[in-house]
Order: C-alpha cells, then structure tokens, then sequence
C-alpha cells in the first residue's frame, strides 16, 4: 500500500508578481516536494489589496487563477464558505498551516505586523518577503513565533533568493558576525552604474521604475531607506543588535551624486551606495552611505541590479555572497527554500 502524503494548507496574503511566481514554482515542483517528503500542498486561502479574497477547504484552483488576465481579476467569485469581511478574518479562516506574507513595503511595517502577529498567534508558521514589519518589529515577532511554538521565517527579505539568513542558521554554527557590509539595494546600484555611463540619474529610474524594480514610492531606494530597512534585519538577526531602520545613518543618491560617480571613474574608482554595520563600545552600528572604493574592492565590480553581501566572521574570516541581476523568480525562491525548511524541521 502506497505511504499516505501528509497534507499543507497553504494561505497567501498578497498575490502580486512575488506571490504568483512562488505559485508556479511550487506547482513545477510538486512531484519533487511528494519525493522528498511525501507531502501534497493545497491553497486554502489568497488574500489581497485591489482583486479581493477567496478561501475554499478543498483547495483554490490556482492554475485557473494565474491564467486569469489581472485587469478584471477578482478572487470572490472562488471564495466557497462563509463571509469574509478583513484580513484578520482571513487569517482566522483561512485553514491554512503556514501563511505567505508578499504584501507592499511601508516604513513603519504596518498593517503587515499586525496581520503576522495575528496568524502567529493563531498557531500559523508565517514566512513573509516583506522586509519592513520583520525590520520594525524582529525581536516581537521571533519571540511571538517561539512561545506559540511555529516559525517566523523572512530570507526573501534580503537579497531575494540569495541565501543569507538560512546560510548563517544552517551551515555558520557558533560563529560571530564581527561586521558586514555590502550592496542591497539594486534600483540605487543600477542608477549609480549606468551614471558611470553617462546617463542621467532620471533616465535610469525610469527604467528601473518601468520594469518593476523600484519601489512603488522610489523615494524608499534612492533615499536609502530600503537598504537601511535590510542592514536593520541583518543587525538583529545575524549580529544581536537592535538597530532599527530610523537608526541606522542614512545618506541616499541624486542628480547631484553623477558628479561624484563620473570624477570617481576618471580617478579609475568607483561610487557605491554602501550598507555597513559594525561593533564599537558595546552597540552596533549602521550606515547607509555612497562610499568611493578603490577599483579593485570586490563592491566596485557589483554592477546594474547586482547585488552582494560580505560578513566578516570569527570562524570563516570573510565570506562574500554574490547576486547576480535577480528577479521576481528569486525571491520566489526565498519563499520556497523557508516552505523547505519548515518541512525538514526535526519532529
């Protein structure tokens, strides 16, 4: 007789380009995730801002909703149970074992936070790829998550797909973080390197703006606010501080910063938008600055969307993650990898 397949329900909050290639993914490898271990998925529940919300016990039928066109889209025409009227009621009737969080970038990581506390305290694992609720409030969140006893999982915040936190969790045991530093925003570093070209700083927004890459609200990257939102997630989960975003130093780019750019290359350097973080009196330091590095400094060859990050170690001296030109598939990835570690959680 065949082994039974265990059964995950699986509930997205957001359903945007993140939360529709995290679909396809799992759906390219449910045969894989049946091998591996023994287990079939269903989507109980997809929740979002502007088409609406659906919940069915039995399972959306989510090839038939990634094929619908997005202008006229609406979930409610799959919901099969009682009304819904919230999020929170969502949450609480959704069925699902684990929630998916992909919903949009706020500074001050609401109402985000207020959703994963709810579906923790309802015993729900929470992986989420929005940055700004896990940077605003880490240490509430990871502490909720482990008195409920389900896991607050967040690698998508970082890098996409880039694995940094599962790399330091799973494979760095006993080993300190002295300090990092690195590239982490990638609309700021495609403008700075194409200024090195000699376009404008507006031309190359633009661009990033067109194909999806900048925030809704540019101002988060150029501004450096997103880079400090990830260096903030970082110093808490990797180092042990408690830096928050609004105390992180921050200097952004402009118009003005292509002077600076075209003198540096004249002077065969380069200007990167840098995120540092280390140890002085007992505290941890961030920074979110332009910074004019030498040619052969491993930051000044991360070019366009390119992104790296480069942790300085007790045990392994320096170790350099490298992302080259990401895309919506790599943090899709980063979603998939935390499902992967929930699943090989020792029982």
């Amino acid at each position: 007789m065949a082994e039974e397949l265990q059964q995950t329900n699986i509930a997205l909050l957001g359903f945007g380009h993140v939360g529709r290639a995290f679909m396809r993914l799992l759906q390219h490898r449910r045969t894989w995730m049946r091998r591996e271990f023994g287990l079939e998925w269903k989507v109980t529940g997809i929740a979002t801002l502007n088409h609406g919300m659906a919940i069915d016990p039995n399972g959306l039928p989510v090839p038939k909703i990634l094929r619908a066109g997005k202008r006229d889209f609406s979930l409610d025409r799959y919901h099969n149970g009682p009304a819904c009227y919230s999020t929170t009621d969502f949450i609480r009737q959704c069925g699902a074992d684990v929630l998916f969080e992909t919903t949009v970038f706020a500074l001050d990581g609401e109402p985000s936070a207020t959703y994963m506390r709810e579906a923790l305290r309802a015993g729900l694992h929470v992986v989420t790829a929005n940055k700004a609720p896990v940077a605003a409030h880490f240490r509430q969140l990871t502490r909720l998550a482990r008195q409920r006893g389900v896991r607050f999982l967040y690698e998508a915040t970082v890098m996409d797909g880039a694995p940094v936190f599962n790399l330091v969790r799973q494979t760095l045991p006993a080993t300190r973080i002295r300090s990092l530093h690195g590239i982490l925003n990638s609309t700021t570093n495609y403008i700075l390197t194409q200024m090195e070209q000699g376009a404008s700083f507006d031309a190359a927004l633009r661009y990033v703006q067109k194909q999806g890459i900048a925030e809704a609200d540019p101002s988060l990257d150029i501004d450096g606010w997103d880079a400090a939102t990830k260096l903030s997630i970082l110093i808490q989960s990797l180092m042990g501080g408690a830096a928050k975003p609004e105390d992180i130093q921050r200097t952004g780019i402009s118009e003005d910063t292509g002077k600076l750019v075209r003198a540096a290359v004249r002077r065969d350097r380069r200007i990167r938008l840098v995120a540092r973080a280390y140890r002085k009196g007992g505290k941890i330091i961030g920074k979110v600055e332009p910074e004019d590095l030498e040619i052969f400094d491993p930051l000044a060859s991360i070019r366009g969307l390119s992104n790296i990050l480069i942790l300085n170690t007790d045990t392994m001296r320096e170790l350099a993650i490298v992302e080259n030109n990401p895309s919506v598939e790599q943090t899709a990835f980063a979603l998939f990898a935390d499902l992967v570690t929930l699943l090989r959680r020792p029982q």
